[in-house]
C-alpha cells in the first residue's frame, strides 16, 4: 500500500484537509478577534462553523455515487479556499467566510474517509489504506495549528496563515481531482 501513488493521493487528501480543519478549529476565534470581532460572537461563528460542516457532511454523499468523485471532491476541496481568501482579504464579511469554509470542511471529511471505501477493490485493502491516510493525515493534522501559530508569530498577522490555507485547499482539490477519476489504489 505504501508503495503505490494512489494510495499516497488518497492520504495527502486525508492530510490536508485535516490540517484546514485543525487550523481553523483551534484558531478562528483568534483570528476574528485580531480582525476586530467580539469574542462572544467568534464563538457563535465557531458553532456555525461546526453545525453547518454537520449538515454538509450529511449532504455530500450524494456526489459520491457511480465512478468519479470529482464533483464531490470539488464542492468538498475550492470552499475551503475561497473562505480562507475571503477571511483575510473581506474580513467584514467574517461570518460569509466562516459559512463558506464550513461547507467545505464539513464536505471533506466524509469525502476523505469515503474515498478510502470507494478506491479500494479487495477485503484487505480498505483496512491498509485507512491505516495509512489516517495515520499520516492526522500526523500532518497535529502539525498544523503549530506551524500556523508559528507563521503568526514570525508575520504578526494572520493573513499569510489563511493564504496558507488556501494554497493547501487548492492542492487539496488538484490531489482530490486526481484520485477521484475512476481509478483505484490497488490497479
Amino acid at each position: 500500500m505504501w508503495k503505490r501513488p494512489e494510495a499516497w493521493a488518497v492520504t495527502l487528501f486525508m492530510g490536508l484537509q485535516s490540517v484546514n480543519y485543525y487550523v481553523c478549529v483551534t484558531w478562528l476565534p483568534t483570528i476574528e478577534v485580531s480582525f476586530g470581532v467580539p469574542a462572544d460572537r467568534t464563538g457563535w461563528h465557531l458553532a456555525v462553523f461546526q453545525l453547518v460542516g454537520i449538515v454538509m457532511g450529511l449532504l455530500i454523499p450524494v456526489l459520491l455515487k457511480g465512478d468519479s468523485q470529482v464533483a464531490a471532491v470539488v464542492v468538498a476541496s475550492v470552499p475551503l479556499a475561497i473562505g480562507a481568501l475571503g477571511l483575510a482579504f473581506a474580513p467584514r464579511l467574517d461570518l460569509l467566510w466562516i459559512i463558506v469554509t464550513s461547507i467545505g470542511s464539513g464536505c471533506s471529511l466524509v469525502v476523505a474517509l469515503s474515498l478510502i471505501g470507494l478506491k479500494t477493490s479487495t477485503t484487505e485493502e480498505p483496512t491498509q489504506l485507512s491505516g495509512m491516510a489516517q495515520c499520516v493525515g492526522y500526523l500532518l493534522a497535529a502539525v498544523g495549528p503549530m506551524l500556523a501559530g508559528t507563521i503568526y508569530d514570525i508575520t504578526s498577522g494572520w493573513r499569510t496563515v489563511l493564504i496558507m490555507l488556501a494554497v493547501l485547499a487548492v492542492a487539496q482539490t488538484a490531489i482530490g481531482i486526481i484520485i477521484g477519476r475512476n481509478m483505484e489504489v490497488g490497479r
